[in-house]
């Protein structure tokens, strides 16, 4: 039952944020389910994927996903997922934290400012390869160390002038297209533990479907002026800790 439950957070944090959750499901699968980490990584993507694509197609009901921009991101990750995965094993991980945890600052800092102070919107072509840049970044990590896209993808999406809600519904959509890619390269390379965690993933579909549309019925404004820096202080809190 207690898996449940922090299945019921993930899902729910995940929806809130738009992020993957790939770290917090690890957490539970190596600590409370006892799965060694080479075995918990791959599982963490069956877990995390069933939960993100309900939130999708909630997220998608509910018209909370800004499609080009959502696009646009997607078709620059693919080759960013290739690219990483081919050169994932001579990057050292010591490397690669201090690489993602300089990224995580920079961009939660810019989602802070962007937070606390008026700015215009970028002009169309901006966007779109703002977008893109977004998108091929998110999709290096994702290739490079597993699900760890979710809070560049995100904070891509805040920055790039989306509403925090708006953010976190087309994140999904994008982290749902990169994390079954990514699943799929993993089917043919690593070791399931296929009936760990059923529990958890139960939990997070749940939080992933019901959440987004208990915000739905809310102040939005209230809870863009909320969620905005929060997502701005989370980033950085992840930043922090690959550093440590």
């Amino acid at each position: 039952m207690l898996i449940l439950i922090y299945g019921l957070a993930i899902g729910i944090f995940i929806s809130l944020i738009g992020g993957g959750g790939a770290a917090l499901y690890l957490g539970v699968l190596t600590s409370q389910l006892g799965l060694a980490t080479a075995v918990a990584v791959p599982t963490s993507l069956v877990v995390a994927l069933p939960a993100l694509f309900f939130g999708f197609l909630t997220q998608m009901h509910i018209k909370n996903i800004n499609w080009h921009v959502g696009n646009q991101m997607i078709l620059a990750a693919i080759p960013g997922i290739i690219v990483g995965t081919l050169i994932s094993q001579f990057i050292p991980q010591k490397l690669y934290n201090w690489i993602v945890g300089t990224i995580f600052l920079i961009m939660g800092g810019m989602v802070l400012l962007k937070a606390f102070r008026k700015s215009t919107k970028p002009a169309a072509n901006q966007s779109v390869w703002a977008a893109r840049g977004f998108g091929l970044l998110s999709g290096l990590m994702v290739g490079i160390g597993g699900l760890s896209g979710g809070a560049t993808t995100a904070a891509g999406l805040a920055i790039l002038g989306l509403t925090a809600v708006q953010a976190a519904g087309t994140a999904t959509y994008v982290l749902t297209t990169m994390s079954a890619i990514s699943l799929v390269g993993h089917l043919f390379t690593s070791t399931f533990a296929w009936q760990a965690g059923w529990l958890l993933m139960l939990g997070a579909i749940i939080g992933a479907i019901a959440t987004p549309l208990v915000i739905r019925r809310l102040d939005l404004n209230r809870v863009n002026r909320v969620l905005t820096p929060f997502l701005g202080l989370l980033i950085i809190y992840f930043g922090i800790k690959m550093f440590i």
